[in-house]
Order: C-alpha cells, then structure tokens, then sequence
C-alpha cells in the first residue's frame, strides 16, 4: 500500500530549515527526502502514523508505530559502530498536516548504492576480500547492537548501502523492526501475526510463535551471512522468485541451503564453509563467537 505523502510546500511550512527538498522514495508508511539542512545535504524521512480511531486496537497499533519509530531513533543516536547510519540535524518531530499525524526526523545522506541494486549486474562479482570487508561491517554492527541489547532483526541486501568512500566501505541502515531483549516487546497482539520481518532473510527460528523467548544476535547473523551470500552468488541459497509467502517461509524453516562454492567456486573453502554454517536452521549449530568471526574477516 502506497500512502500518497505530503506536498513539499506543506513539509516546508512545518520545516523551515529544509532547503532544496527532494522525494527521493515513496514507502508503505515512510518517505524519503534529499533536503540541505544547515547547509548540510541529509534524508529527512516522514512516516505516516496509523489513523486513530476510538478502537482499542487503532490505539495499540498506533502505539507500537510511535514505540518503534522512537526506539530506531534512539538506538541510531546511541550506537557508536560508524558501520550503521548516523542521525541528523533534525531531532524527532510530531506534527499534523490536512488531519493526518506524522514523525520526521534526518539521517545522514549517504551517496553510493545498496547492495539489492549491485546484485541486480549479474557480471560484476565482488572477490572475496570485498565480501571479507562486507561481512566484517555486519558483524561489527550486530556486535555494537547486541552490546547495547538489540537485534537488527533486517538485515538485508536493500539495507546494507555501498558508499565510496574507503573509510566507510558498507554502511547498515533502517532498524524500524529492532528488537531488544531488556525492554517491553512493541508488537500488538503477537499471538495473531506473522512476526515482523523481511521473510527472505528472515532466521528460521522467527516462524516459530514463540521465538521471542530466545531470540539472541545469532538471528543477525543468519541475516547477515545470507546477505553476503546472495551478493557474492547473486542468487539466493534458498528463496524463489515465483514463491509466495508461506513458500518462502516453508523454505526457511525446512529447505537446506544452497552451499556457497557452488556458485563461487574461487572462493577459499574457510570462507565458504563459514557461511555455510551460519546459515544452518538452528541457531546452536552456527558459529557464534563475534570476535573470532570478525577476525577471520581481518585475515
């Protein structure tokens, strides 16, 4: 569902501040600016709170859209990982346009492309040392996170950016589905919903009703060793095209994954069996140990 977003006019009126303002993408409930910001260029991005109605369940849903639009914010302002996106000039904000309520904030603006679009160029495989350099940002960022008691929850190609920039090869973005093991869960009613989750890279332990008991950084990395999978490969070890949703998560909990040398035959066999073993379907049979992990990427 596409929500038509607010004219740049009106966006102009309640920010001031906001020179040469660009829509730069239209979402579900989010939508993304290129705007000059103090003389800075960052995104500002506008989400459109649900419709308040006088039902209860308007009300918890609403509740869980501000809970975790507040939570990314907040996490994206406590992290210290340069690897994950850095917030803006433009703290959060409440207004209301034509009756309808929004939250806007800014991120910085990162040029470069991300990696689903990469992926896209069948010809232009990436050699191991630059998927070494891409897991190892992963996995510094799922380390910074877990430290502070967050779960990324979508790591994906579409969220992991290329900038060109050396000092900052791959850059994560987007935490609105983070998940925390130390505070109050977001998702209303639970018990009635598929959890919330990109199902192509979701981890095989969150199709389960109770996954939220145990769910722990070894999620991420499930997430994570997909993604540098699918852009080393350009395919997915798993998931089809043609594949609806319960397809696609029938083949995340029951279907093996493809190993990596198939597809990429000069890699070393270490890093391909590393991988491959974190994309196994229980958590307890992937590698877990962060630090070793990140310094087999160093090597």
């Amino acid at each position: 569902m596409i929500i038509t977003p607010p004219s740049l006019e009106s966006l102009r009126e309640k920010f001031p501040e906001l020179k040469n303002l660009q829509l730069l993408k239209i979402g579900g409930f989010k939508n993304v600016y290129r705007a000059e910001i103090k003389g800075k260029v960052e995104a500002f991005k506008v989400i459109k709170l649900p419709v308040l109605e006088q039902r209860e369940t308007s009300i918890d849903f609403r509740r869980e859209a501000v809970g975790r639009i507040r939570r990314e914010v907040d996490v994206l302002g406590k992290c210290p990982a340069p690897e994950l996106v850095k917030l803006g000039a433009i703290s959060l904000t409440y207004f209301n346009i034509e009756g309808m309520d929004y939250v806007a904030y800014s991120e910085e603006f990162l040029v470069g492309v991300d990696l689903a679009d990469l992926i896209t160029k069948p010809n232009n495989f990436p050699p191991e040392q630059e998927l070494k350099t891409l897991f190892r940002c992963l996995l510094k960022v799922i380390k910074a996170l877990w430290n502070m008691g967050y779960i990324h929850r979508d790591i994906k190609p579409l969220n992991v950016m290329k900038p060109p920039k050396s000092s900052r090869p791959f850059v994560s973005v987007d935490l609105g589905i983070a998940f925390s093991v130390r505070e109050t869960a977001l998702t209303y009613n639970p018990q009635e919903r598929l959890p919330p989750a990109t199902y192509r890279y979701m981890a095989p332990e969150m199709a389960y009703p109770d996954f939220r008991r145990d769910l722990d950084y070894r999620s991420d990395l499930y997430s994570a060793a997909l993604t540098v999978f699918e852009y080393g490969a350009k395919a997915h070890p798993l998931a089809r095209d043609a594949d609806n949703l319960l397809q696609t998560i029938s083949r995340v909990v029951r279907e093996p994954a493809k190993p990596l040398k198939r597809f990429r035959s000069d890699l070393s066999d270490e890093f391909c069996e590393t991988i491959d073993q974190l994309l196994k379907k229980k958590p307890a049979l992937r590698p877990s140990n962060l630090d070793r992990l990140i310094s087999m990427t160093e090597a």
